[in-house]
């Protein structure tokens, strides 16, 4: 079986998504105003790149370098001068990513996504093949711009989520070279050492750069990297006074705030960490919106859900609370979107996986979505299990063992622990080893029933009757009866999404 969706010490780590997208949302803006004099020469050098650009696409017009125009000019925020080649690439949809159509449309005109306006999501653009070719064209991009740190970084993030990690770090250790003070550049490397199960390493890279106690974006996430790591946020002191005294308008402390109000969650009192989760609500990204979210329950915060629309890109706020509400084909379409923004990531892959198993008729979306994130996080036992909980609904047993075995020994009273026996259950069961499937199933509930996990001792009962309905014991029935009413009980959403497919199964062996 799967684990129930949870969220569970949710921090502030940065976003790492394309370049292009962070410039759009303001990540990258200035925290002042410029010197007239030096805005001035940075206006003009970026005038002439563009042009360069300008010239090679009307001289040999390309999907390539229409792509190039682009990004290029929404990074520096001069998307009139590229139109023409914003025209060119909707002209041409089959032959580009939905990334680079959705710059084009950003450039005329079309609003960036929100709750009410969730992408469609695309499996095809996260499938090995065309993030492959994204890398390709990334590569293609740097022999022409080799000092370009953001295309260095946009390399790393699509090396990240094929699981080539030390090309990744090697294009990040490139980026931080050529511009050590970029703050998407600090952001991007943080994310990505903690990616990799190495947030001590995201901790020393930014607290050796001087720019950090200047600038909030760079404070959260040395705060959220050293709660990762166990460490004592050094920024703790500097982020009280920047708030307390408002030093930045409201977008750029909006994540420092909700960063300094999850470490208060530990000593603080509620209603201190209310004020910081409620300025980090003034004018939120979705990444504080979401980690509000998470920590509102937590102080009685109550939200105001008819403000999120108004926040770009809100993914992972409006995949839970469309779950919540068990909304599940809205939750699964905003679970994607995020997998898409963060295609590295392995919680929104876990998530729309488990969704899609439960939602349609074969486990072909679950597994499919499962592989992609077992590319950037091979080892993710979690990952391991579904991959061979959903083979073995499909009936490739062998397969489903192999990857069961790949999993690190844990005790069995843990979530995933029992998690895992009840998997060995399913597939002893589908190889007609009825006994051994008895056996690990009752030890997962029964492991549950211990330590008092009683959504998981219904998630366990469930499957177990399900599987002894297919050989028709005369016990299923009762069984799935008792487990159905305690998850309607429980009213937790996935379960009850669960004892609806259970029992819709069960109804199909006996028409079968």
């Amino acid at each position: 079986m799967t684990q129930l969706p949870r969220q569970e010490d949710r921090r502030v780590l940065p976003r790492w998504r394309e370049t292009a997208t962070a410039v759009q949302l303001g990540e990258a803006n200035s925290l002042n105003a410029a010197p007239p004099k030096e805005a001035q020469r940075v206006r003009a050098q970026a005038s002439v790149r563009l042009l360069e650009l300008q010239t090679a696409f009307a001289l040999h017009p390309s999907v390539g370098r229409a792509a190039e125009l682009t990004g290029a000019a929404t990074l520096l925020r001069q998307v009139e001068g590229a139109q023409a080649a914003a025209a060119f690439l909707l002209r041409h949809p089959h032959d580009t990513t939905a990334r680079v159509l959705q710059a084009a449309r950003h450039i005329l005109g079309q609003p960036l996504a929100g709750l009410r306006s969730l992408p469609t999501a695309n499996l095809d653009e996260l499938a090995p093949d065309d993030m492959h070719s994204e890398v390709r064209r990334l590569r293609a991009n740097l022999n022409a711009f080799g000092r370009d740190p953001l295309a260095h970084v946009d390399l790393a993030r699509m090396y990240a989520a094929l699981g080539a990690t030390r090309k990744a770090e090697r294009h990040l250790r490139v980026a931080v070279g050529l511009a050590p003070h970029h703050r998407l550049v600090l952001r991007a490397a943080v994310r990505f050492y903690v990616h990799v199960q190495a947030p001590d390493e995201a901790v020393d890279l930014l607290r050796r750069q001087p720019r950090t106690p200047h600038d909030p974006w760079l404070m959260a996430a040395e705060i959220s990297a050293a709660m990762v790591a166990g460490l004592v946020p050094r920024s703790i002191k500097r982020a009280r006074e920047v708030l307390d005294r408002r030093e930045f308008r409201p977008h750029h402390i909006s994540e420092l705030a909700a960063a300094l109000g999850t470490l208060e969650l530990q000593d603080a009192k509620p209603k201190t960490v209310r004020r910081r989760l409620q300025q980090a609500l003034e004018q939120p990204t979705e990444n504080a919106l979401a980690q509000v979210q998470w920590a509102a329950p937590q102080v009685r915060l109550n939200l105001d859900e008819r403000q999120w629309p108004d926040v770009p890109r809100n993914f992972e706020a409006a995949g839970w609370a469309s779950y919540e509400a068990q909304q599940f084909q809205a939750a699964r379409a905003a679970y994607l979107a995020w997998f898409q923004d963060e295609p590295f990531s392995a919680e929104p892959a876990i998530l729309a996986g488990y969704l899609s198993h439960l939602l349609d008729p074969t486990p072909s979306r679950a597994i499919d979505l499962t592989r992609m994130a077992l590319a950037a996080s091979p080892d993710e036992d979690l990952l391991l299990n579904n991959m061979a909980f959903y083979l073995a609904e499909a009936g490739q047993l062998d397969l489903a063992q192999q990857y069961l075995a790949r999993t690190q020994p844990l005790p069995p009273d843990t979530e995933l622990g029992l998690t895992l026996s009840a998997t060995q259950g399913l597939i002893a069961f589908r190889r007609g080893n009825e006994e051994l499937g008895r056996a690990r199933y009752e030890q997962a509930i029964a492991a549950a029933r211990a330590r008092s996990l009683w959504e998981y001792e219904t998630l366990a009962t469930l499957y177990y009757s399900r599987e002894l309905a297919r050989i028709q014991d005369p016990s299923a029935p009762e069984r799935l009866m008792r487990a159905r009413l305690m998850a309607e009980k429980i009213a937790e959403p996935g379960l009850v999404l669960t004892a609806q497919r259970a029992m819709a199964d069960v109804l199909a062996f006996s028409e079968a």
